[in-house]
């Protein structure tokens, strides 16, 4: 539940086997919803009208998407103990963006800010950058070894 953007507790209140209607009793994770969306089910995911569900979806706004393998479950006692203390009712905050999972965020800007660091250090000890020389004129090395072959 940690790293999903929206949950919802609700009861299905319609199922025609497309298309689900959700009546959302509490909004514990995500952006505020109207009392009732829509779930569009990915192909084997299944509802019972009249139950209770927490529902994982993985898009917003209405009509929400929701995958085969998300954690979507009937509703049982047991689940209370994963309630949030900031669940709301639907329609009793104002509009706001889903919830990011920031440790995934921050942990994948840090990881490719190292990734890059290292890649650069790497390119640049394969692939020396030629000194600057105004004059035009071959490195020392190679004046060196240019002038023994003149005769």
């Amino acid at each position: 539940m940690r790293f999903a953007s929206i949950v919802l507790l609700g009861t299905i209140t319609e199922w025609d086997g497309a298309e689900a209607r959700l009546q959302i009793d509490e909004i514990w994770r995500g952006p505020d919803l109207p009392g009732e969306v829509v779930l569009i089910p990915e192909a084997g995911r299944t509802y019972t009208a009249g139950v209770r569900y927490l529902v994982f979806p993985t898009s917003s706004p209405s009509p929400l998407n929701d995958a085969r393998c998300s954690a979507t479950t009937r509703w049982r006692d047991e689940l209370l103990a994963l309630r949030p203390e900031n669940a709301r009712a639907p329609g009793s905050a104002p509009g706001q963006d889903a919830d990011l999972p920031w440790e995934w965020v921050i942990a994948a800007a840090v990881g490719y800010a190292a990734f890059a660091g290292v890649r650069t250090i790497v390119t640049r000890r394969r692939h020396p950058t030629a000194a600057w020389n105004p004059d035009h004129t071959l490195e020392d090395e190679d004046a060196a070894a240019s002038e023994s072959r003149q005769p």
